[in-house]
C-alpha cells in the first residue's frame, strides 16, 4: 500500500473533525448548549481516532520553501482588495488566480515560480469568506494558511481540494482566535 493511500483515511478524519468544530461554533452562536456539547463530543471522538491512527506511523515531512508560502498573503490581500472595490468574490478570486498563472508563464525560466500560482490561489480562497471581515482577520487567516501550506507539501500531496481545505482550516483557526479575543 502506497504512503498516500495509508495517509488518506486519517486525513479524512482530521478534516471531518475540523468541520465538526466549525459547525459547533456556528451552533454555539445561535443555539442552546446541548447541541454544542454534541458537536464537541463528535469532534473529540473523531480527533482521538485520528491521532490513534497516526500513533504507530512515522512520517517524513518535506517543507516548501517559505518564499513560496509567503505568496499566500499576496493572494488573500489581493482578493480582499478587489472585494473592497466592489468585485464579486468569485470574480475577484478567479482574477487573482489568473494573475498567478500568468506570473508563472512570465517567469517560466525560474523553477521557484512553479509553485507560486498555487500559493496565490490558496490565499485567494481565504478572502472568499465573509465580506465583513477586516484586514486583521485576513492577516491571521493568511498566517495560519501560510503555515499549513509550508508544512503540507508531503502530507497532502495528490489530494484534490487541498488548497481550499488549507484555506478553510486557516479561516476556522482565525475565527477561533477572533472569538477567543472577543470573549476574554
Amino acid at each position: 500500500m502506497s504512503p498516500q493511500n495509508r495517509i488518506f483515511p486519517p486525513l479524512l478524519l482530521l478534516f471531518a473533525s475540523i468541520q465538526c468544530l466549525f459547525l459547533g461554533t456556528i451552533l454555539f452562536e445561535q443555539a442552546n448548549h446541548l447541541e454544542v456539547g454534541l458537536f464537541a463530543l463528535i469532534f473529540l471522538l473523531i480527533l482521538a481516532s485520528h491521532f490513534q491512527a497516526f500513533s504507530n506511523r512515522r512520517f517524513q515531512f518535506e517543507f516548501d520553501r517559505w518564499r513560496v508560502a509567503i505568496w499566500v498573503f499576496f493572494g488573500s490581500f489581493a482578493t480582499f482588495g478587489l472585494r473592497n472595490l466592489g468585485w464579486d468574490a468569485v470574480i475577484a478570486t478567479s482574477t487573482v488566480g489568473l494573475f498567478g498563472g500568468l506570473l508563472e508563464l512570465a517567469f517560466r525560466s525560474r523553477p521557484s515560480f512553479r509553485q507560486i500560482p498555487s500559493a496565490i490561489y490558496c490565499g485567494a480562497f481565504i478572502s472568499m469568506t465573509n465580506f465583513t471581515n477586516e484586514a486583521g482577520f485576513i492577516l491571521i487567516a493568511s498566517a495560519f494558511t501560510s503555515l499549513l501550506f509550508f508544512v503540507s507539501k508531503s502530507v497532502l500531496h495528490g489530494i484534490g481540494g487541498r488548497l481550499g481545505t488549507m484555506a478553510f482550516i486557516g479561516v476556522v483557526m482565525a475565527y477561533v482566535v477572533q472569538y477567543t479575543v472577543e470573549h476574554l
